[in-house]
């Protein structure tokens, strides 16, 4: 008798949960969309761009969101596109009950700015990724500049050394120094001359650090440390 109770019970309760999921599913096709929020963690970066520009963005590529069925809005595009934009590094879109899309974004954090020989100038990532500068706003960070040949690649990632040697090198010495307080406090700038070696530009004085090239990079640090 105690068994079949139980099974009875078990199975209200299992009828219960399928109504009540039905019933919640019908009332989310109802549901339309009724404002827009992102969200941007900048991490340690200052901001290259805002919920404002972001929102601009998603409207320019899928109209006005608002006052649609939640049901015909494709959450995956939208966040496929907003992938897309230079300056993030990932983005996240859901919906809530009350019929807000929320878009959560991390932007990239820039670890280095390079000016080339060739006069262009860009980021690179805390990933090792290239990224663009854009115009009339900038985060402080360490520069290098001189011998640098590379132009910029958005698909190059320069975190391991096998697509360009220079922006590897200055990537983990820029690394290192921002990892550092003691350096970082004292570098401001990594100069390439002619034999591909690095002269450290410090903060204070007139005078250049020879460096040579990244090999024992740790020992040469400890030294300059010392000195």
């Amino acid at each position: 008798m105690k068994k079949i109770i139980n099974i009875t019970i078990w199975v209200a309760v299992l009828a219960g949960l399928s109504v009540l999921v039905g019933f919640i599913e019908s009332e989310h096709k109802k549901i339309t969309c009724k404002d827009l929020v992102v969200s941007i963690d900048y991490g340690e970066a200052e901001p290259l761009i805002t919920a404002e520009e972001m929102n601009s963005i998603i409207y320019k590529a899928f109209d006005s969101l608002v006052g649609k069925k939640l049901t015909d809005i494709n959450s995956v595009d939208i966040e496929n596109h907003v992938n897309t934009i230079a300056f993030v590094e990932s983005a996240e879109v859901y919906s809530t009950i009350t019929g807000t899309m929320k878009i959560r974004v991390q932007q990239r954090n820039p670890v280095l700015r390079v000016i080339n020989a060739y006069d262009q100038d860009y980021y690179i990532d805390r990933e090792g990724k290239l990224m663009p500068v854009k115009t009339g706003r900038s985060t402080r960070v360490m520069v290098a500049s001189g011998n640098i040949r590379q132009k910029y690649a958005d698909t190059l990632d320069v975190s391991t050394p096998e697509q360009a040697k220079i922006l590897h090198d200055l990537y983990t010495l820029s690394n290192f120094i921002r990892d550092d307080d003691f350096l970082r406090a004292q570098i401001e700038q990594i100069y390439v001359n002619s034999d591909n070696e690095f002269e450290m530009v410090p903060k204070v004085g007139r005078h250049l650090i020879l460096f040579g090239n990244a090999s024992d990079m740790e020992q040469k640090f400890d030294k300059l440390k010392a000195f």
